[in-house]
């Protein structure tokens, strides 16, 4: 008797922390779809000594200019195409400035690593990403004011494939954008949207 309540309760145990897995996974995969994937930058070579400091302020517009596969393989031939209309349409939701005929930030993208789920071994979920060797290039002069790499990254089932890859690297970009751009005191917005509404 002792040794069927043992085995129960190893069993209800067991049920627990699987079901709890089970419902953490959902919960992360809730999220992705309701947040997206994750869009992340870091630095080699910084636009300015901290992010305080808002070294785009003169900057009006911003352009994705090169956008090419420097990795070789793996890489699918649409995801370029993808990855154009995202920044595209992230740009233009975002609260940078889109003034074409203003100075221009130019973000020069070259892929380095694209990787896709291993459906084999899915256990924790998926990973997918891409990582991109980026300079930010001030138009008219041609010079290289900052470099470093962007990653495009989904960790959940609902975010697989190119689209979602794209959407991750398009989000770091304007993130990387809005970090050195200033906002208005007491203001979410870049200073330079907020003027250009009369605010």
């Amino acid at each position: 008797m002792e040794t069927r309540r043992g085995l129960l309760v190893a069993l209800l145990a067991g049920l627990a922390l699987a079901a709890q897995g089970c419902m953490g996974r959902l919960v992360g995969e809730g999220a992705e779809k309701a947040l997206g994937p994750k869009g992340v930058y870091w630095e080699e070579t910084p636009l300015a000594a901290g992010k305080d400091m808002k070294v785009l302020e003169l900057y009006r517009n911003f352009e994705l200019g090169t956008a090419k596969n420097d990795f070789g393989r793996n890489v699918p031939p649409e995801f370029l195409g993808k990855f154009r209309a995202e920044f595209a349409r992230q740009l233009q939701e975002s609260k940078l400035p889109k003034e074409p005929g203003g100075k221009t930030l130019v973000f020069n993208v070259y892929v380095i690593h694209y990787e896709t789920a291993d459906t084999a071994d899915n256990i924790l979920g998926p990973l997918e990403q891409v990582v991109a060797h980026v300079e930010l290039v001030d138009k008219d002069s041609q010079k290289t004011l900052a470099s470093g790499n962007a990653v495009g990254r989904t960790g959940k089932t609902v975010g697989l494939g190119v689209d979602w890859k794209a959407r991750g690297l398009a989000k770091a970009l304007i993130r990387w954008a809005i970090a050195y751009y200033p906002r208005g005191e007491g203001d979410d917005e870049p200073r330079g949207h907020a003027a250009k509404r009369g605010n």
